[in-house]
Order: structure tokens, then sequence, then C-alpha cells
């Protein structure tokens, strides 16, 4: 069913409720692609896997449902949800003006120890361009250089509506990533730090959104090419 890391049998054992353990479990298999687009979940079968009653797992198979993250069929149970185009190109698109805002912000914010820290991170990263670092180890990283930057606009409500829709899309980040988009994205997150360095606003912006645009160019004619939009 799943493989679940050391930490992830350590939520079993957490005081959270059982609903929120299934849902952080099976959330973090579909992101991270354990759990693939078309696969189908067996409800008796996750709950044995996690020691829990079918109840849980029908609230946590919901709340996935309202994050369109599984779908729900009547005859054929439950699905994980496949790639979409159309998702792709919303999710990115949004993502991509929330992050130009952000970042049109973060320039004049942004000082000589921060500017120290993001080259440090991208250094980190060329390293694992063309080998077999962990995703999660990139993904961290990609992570971290983000919410340094967007962390600097200062404004709390734009920071969560950016964490909302990044969540939406780190499924198809991954995808993109293991997709061999390491290199590329490097390139566009140097391309970044020095407009930021240069305090040229407008570069900058440009730059953020045509990063958001050339994943999900990519991530498109992937999925076009497997033919695996979702006919949900």
């Amino acid at each position: 069913m799943i493989d679940l890391s050391e930490a992830e049998q350590s939520f079993v054992a957490q005081h959270m409720s059982r609903k929120d353990v299934v849902l952080k479990l099976l959330r973090a298999a579909i992101v991270d692609g354990r759990l693939a687009p078309g696969q189908k979940l067996d409800q008796n079968e996750i709950a044995a896997r996690f020691n829990v009653s079918r109840m849980p797992v029908r609230e946590a198979l919901k709340q996935l449902e309202s994050e369109g993250l599984v779908v729900v069929y009547p005859y054929r149970g439950v699905e994980v949800a496949q790639l979409d185009i159309d998702e792709v190109s919303e999710l990115f698109a949004i993502r991509g003006s929330l992050e130009r805002l952000a970042v049109g912000r973060a320039v004049d914010m942004l000082r000589k120890p921060t500017f120290e820290r993001l080259r440090e991170i991208l250094e980190s990263m060329d390293k694992m361009v063309g080998k077999e670092a962990g995703q999660n180890d990139w993904s961290a990283a990609n992570r971290e250089f983000h919410d340094i930057i967007n962390g600097a606009s200062g404004w709390p409500r734009l920071l969560d509506s950016i964490a909302t829709f990044r969540d939406k899309v780190d499924r198809y980040v991954r995808l993109y990533f293991s997709m061999g988009g390491r290199a590329q994205s490097q390139i566009e997150h140097w391309a970044l730090l020095e407009a930021l360095e240069a305090r040229d606003r407008l570069q900058a912006e440009k730059l953020i959104e045509d990063h958001s645009n050339s994943t999900a160019k990519l991530l498109i004619q992937t999925i076009e090419g497997s033919g695996a939009k979702s006919d949900a």
C-alpha cells in the first residue's frame, strides 16, 4: 500500500486525531508520488495499514477530495486524482502572480546576510543537479529559497495565499523535478537572485512569473505526451 518513512511511522504514535494522521500520511504519499495518479485506494486496506477504523479514513478521503487530490466515483470507488492540464495552467498562473507580488515587495527588503544565505542554498542545489540527490533534499532547499524571498515581502496574508497554492502544486513541482527540471530551475533561480541583488524590481517580477510559467509549460507537454489528462 504505502511505504512509510521512520518519521511518518512516528505520526501514528503521536497525539493527533486518527483522521489527521491518515490525512497527513495519504496527502504526503500522493504529493511525492508513492500513490500514483489513477491508483485505487481501498478504505479497508488503508484502515488496516494505519491501524484505525474506517471512519477516520472516510473523513480523510473526504478532505483530500475537497483538495482535489482524490476523486470519488459512485461505482469505481476512490482513486488518486489524475494530473490535469487545466489545473496546471490555473494553479501555476495564480501562483506566479502571487509570487510576483511578493518578489516586488521583497526587492527593497532583502539585506546582505539574506543574500548570502540565498547563495548558499543555490550553491548546495547546484551540487544536486544531475545527481541522484534525494527528492526531499532538493524540494526542501527549493522551498527554503522561495520562502526566504517571499517572506521578505512582510505581508502575512499574501504568504498564507502562496502557501495554499504551493501545497496544491507541490506534486506537480515534484514531477517537474523528477523529469530533469532541476538544471533549468537553477538557471532561473540564479537569474532571479542576480536581479534581486541589483534591486531590479521589474526584472525580478518578470523572472519569478516566467519561472512559474516555464514549469507549467513543461508539465503540460509531459501530461499531453503521456495521455494522463484527467477524465474526471
